[in-house]
């Protein structure tokens, strides 16, 4: 399991006017750092917003007929969990 700070120190908490400036401002503070953030669900009264490398790889795609032993491991991959 990642730790928290796995992606990096979070923004700094603050109350902004629309979501677009949200959104940069957060973002800029994740270019500073080293990472982005992505939408991942968006309502009418909400936006939720995940750091880029969140979440597990997804090997879709993958010859599924290797073995594990002898499969060369995604060396690219930015997912953390």
């Amino acid at each position: 399991m990642s730790s928290p700070l796995s992606c990096g120190p979070p923004p700094p908490a603050a109350i902004y006017p629309d979501i677009s400036t949200a959104f940069a401002a957060i973002q800029s503070h994740a270019k500073d750092n080293g990472y982005a953030f992505i939408v991942r669900d968006r309502k009418p009264t909400r936006v939720l917003y995940l750091c880029d490398r969140a979440g597990k790889y997804d090997n879709r795609g993958k010859k599924a007929g290797v073995n594990e032993s002898n499969r060369r491991r995604q060396t690219s991959s930015k997912k953390t969990d």
